[in-house]
């Protein structure tokens, strides 16, 4: 805070031994650090009461953000005990009809439908015969050995 040298600490004692005398710089010395203690633990009291303050803030802002993640969980149960109180008819999942699983009202397969012209699908055997090549490891040629010359 002050930037004070040790000879300029000890001009000032020296004035004030001069100004103040023997007698009474104790006294004045005593007196002085009193205050001092008292502006330490003066600005220690302050400091302990900002932080309680700040976390208060933080302590409440905590609770800002639970209540505000409460209210949403509570909006969110509201909303599944609405749908709970739906009829069982409301609930079920959509119905699926036979043609869905390629087959006509009676129970027989659908007609195939004609394919166009160009596009023919891959049967299942050709599907599994390439998988089996992508997985069979690739030949390779057998490195080839050079015979020396006579020269050594």
């Amino acid at each position: 805070m002050f930037d004070f040298a040790f000879s300029e600490m000890l001009l000032a004692a020296l004035v004030a031994l001069v100004v103040l005398g023997p007698e009474r710089l104790p006294k004045v010395a005593r007196t002085l650090g009193r205050w001092l203690g008292r502006l330490q633990q003066f600005v220690g009291n302050m400091k302990s009461e900002l932080s309680q303050q700040a976390d208060l803030a933080e302590w409440q802002q905590m609770k800002a953000d639970w209540s505000a993640t409460a209210g949403q969980l509570r909006e969110e149960m509201q909303q599944l005990r609405e749908a709970a109180d739906l009829p069982a008819w409301e609930r079920l999942p959509e119905q699926r009809t036979p043609a869905d699983f390629g087959l006509a009202d009676d129970g027989s397969p659908l007609p195939k439908t004609p394919q166009t012209a160009g596009f023919r699908p891959v049967s299942l055997r050709r599907q599994a015969l390439a998988r089996r090549r992508q997985v069979r490891p690739k030949p390779q040629a057998a490195p080839r050995l050079r015979a020396r010359s006579g020269r050594r």
